[in-house]
């Protein structure tokens, strides 16, 4: 097959001659990916968003020149961008973490906010509450913060299965709190 002549077709916008090019390259490019990152969901989605990226920006590539060596630049490139959001996040969330335990103990300490003190003797008490599955996914995203795509390949369901999961034990945990602080006030 004659890739040169696929990509040049792309790049005067023939949409369909990108097809081939896909097939050919995907096995490659997902096995590259594959060996920097363990999550399949992940090497997925960093694939198809190569794919993509190189699609819309054809007109960067030259022709003639190796184009699995472009595909696997970008891919590098995604990869670096993912790591450095992850990284971020986990910051933010020690961060986060870590002020709330201060903030938490400084109040302890002073004697002060006893709202806030009731606010996190409810929700441990709706947490313990939960069934031991919800209770489990619950510790799982936001005591050792997973990913979603993690979780969600290990319990063998969709990514957005998940999400609509947490929303509903969120919205659960909040009413419970609400009810015990309801009940507190009374």
């Amino acid at each position: 097959m004659d890739f040169d002549d696929l990509i040049k077709k792309a790049k005067s916008g023939e949409v369909e001659s990108y097809g081939p090019i896909v097939t050919e390259f995907q096995g490659r490019l997902r096995a590259f990916i594959a060996a920097f990152c363990p999550d399949r969901n992940q090497v997925d989605e960093i694939a198809q968003r190569t794919f993509i990226w190189a699609y819309e920006h054809l007109g960067q590539y030259e022709v003639g020149t190796r184009f699995y060596a472009w595909l696997k630049a970008i891919a590098r490139n995604m990869l670096l961008a993912e790591l450095e959001t992850q990284r971020r996040e986990a910051r933010n969330r020690r961060r986060h973490m870590a002020h709330l335990q201060a903030t938490a103990s400084a109040d302890r300490l002073a004697g002060g906010d006893d709202r806030r003190l009731e606010l996190v003797e409810a929700l441990q008490g709706c947490l313990d509450k939960l069934p031991p599955n919800s209770r489990r996914l619950i510790r799982r995203r936001y005591e050792r913060p997973e990913p979603i795509a993690t979780i969600a390949r290990d319990l063998e369901r969709s990514e957005g299965g998940v999400k609509v999961t947490l929303f509903r034990i969120r919205q659960a945990l909040r009413r419970c709190v609400e009810g015990r602080l309801a009940v507190a006030e009374s």
